[in-house]
């Protein structure tokens, strides 16, 4: 059996699980012969039969060199003293590879690491190697403003790479600009992102025995608050603590619910640090238990609205007409909302923000709830019209 291998994903943030679910679904669609693996060094930790619950497989990270033993036969000679095991293992994987998808949401810019970069770029350095055609699903790139002689190695590897992938999807007309002009890339594709343009997934294709549902009872007239320690990062982190502590104030004044809840697992410490300035208030819920994304997609219904900082926690409330406050920090999150028509609930952290815009936020969204659900609505069925997934092909 031959093998399609899912690159950038991983089930611990709801929103790669989305997009690593939906990769899956959509190959074992489209190739149901191939043997669908999941390159998750992450997942391949977890317990053999949380592993064994799903369909599809999960491989770990294989050093480069593993790749670059295919071009030099010292590399290779050297590797089979030191790591035969490992180097047969993962060359017959890769010598067996049809096709390589990457999923990663947003790992390619100098927003991030060299060491982030460079470990996307890995990818398609061991698919150019092995001669794996490579899709990048729709993701954000940019910007590529690298600094030093890391930097630029960062550069040459991006020009070197990306003109080997068989197409670029980028979901913003910034990233897709940037990459047209700066590397002059004739395989960028300006495309919707790949969890807004999905319109179900068969979980038949991700579990072999589907699990029940089961979700936490929400009272009525309640919202959600799903932070993002990237925001911590991105602005001072003193200043989005004290806005989210007002934020909550000011739900609490207007006598709605606030649930706490994350969207990625390494957001629960800051979940937990909210609950604690609250920690009298019974109308302040933190919600512990991990949710899948099937789950989260179906909890968010129960919502009036959301006040979310991660941007599939923002995809899945307006795949099911909730209205959303973004609290965002990068332009992905500008164009999600210029995309649902919510460009007024866009709060960038990078910015000041003062109490009076969220107040003037949270107010606005109670009032116009309903007619900013069918704004929604109206254009998430624009956006699902074009299947990405149509230019993949063998």
């Amino acid at each position: 059996m031959r093998n399609i291998i899912i690159t950038g994903g991983e089930l611990f943030n709801k929103g790669a699980q989305a997009m690593t679910f939906i990769a899956v679904d959509e190959m074992k669609k489209r190739f149901p012969d191939h043997k669908i693996l999941v390159l998750s060094e992450m997942d391949l930790q977890r317990p053999k039969e949380e592993r064994e619950q799903y369909v599809f497989g999960f491989i770990g990270w294989y050093p480069i060199k593993f790749a670059r033993c295919q071009t030099n036969s010292v590399s290779r000679g050297l590797c089979l003293l030191r790591n035969r095991k490992e180097l047969l293992e993962a060359e017959n994987i890769y010598k067996n590879a049809d096709l390589m998808v990457d999923v990663s949401g947003y790992a390619l810019g100098s927003n991030w690491s060299e060491e982030t970069c460079n470990h996307y770029l890995d990818h398609l350095e061991f698919a150019k190697a092995f001669h794996i055609p490579v899709y990048l699903m729709p993701q954000s790139f940019g910007p590529f403003e690298f600094q030093g002689k890391a930097g630029e190695k960062v550069e040459q590897r991006i020009r070197e790479l990306l003109p080997t992938a068989k197409a670029i999807c980028a979901r913003e007309q910034e990233g897709y600009q940037e990459l047209k002009d700066r590397y002059h890339l004739q395989n960028v594709i300006l495309a919707n992102d790949m969890v807004v343009n999905n319109s179900g997934i068969d979980l038949n294709n991700i579990y072999g025995k589907v699990p029940a549902i089961e979700l936490p009872d929400i009272l009525p007239g309640s919202v959600a608050v799903i932070p993002n320690q990237r925001n911590y990062a991105a602005a001072n982190e003193s200043l989005v603590r004290k806005l989210h502590i007002s934020m909550i104030d000011n739900l609490l004044q207007n006598d709605l619910t606030v649930y706490l809840l994350t969207h990625s697992d390494v957001d629960q410490e800051i979940c937990k640090e909210l609950k604690r300035e609250f920690c009298t208030d019974r109308r302040v819920v933190l919600l512990e238990r991990e949710l899948n994304c099937i789950e989260f997609n179906e909890l968010v219904k129960q919502f009036q609205f959301v006040v979310a900082s991660r941007f599939h926690a923002i995809v899945h409330a307006f795949k099911n007409g909730v209205p959303c406050i973004a609290l965002g920090w990068a332009t992905k999150y500008h164009d999600l909302m210029k995309q649902f028509g919510q460009e007024r609930y866009m709060l960038d952290v990078r910015q000041q923000i003062n109490e009076e815009d969220m107040g003037k936020a949270i107010q606005s969204i109670m009032k116009e709830r309903d007619g900013q659900s069918s704004v929604i609505l109206k254009r998430l069925s624009v956006l699902q019209e074009k299947d990405i997934f149509e230019i993949v092909d063998l």
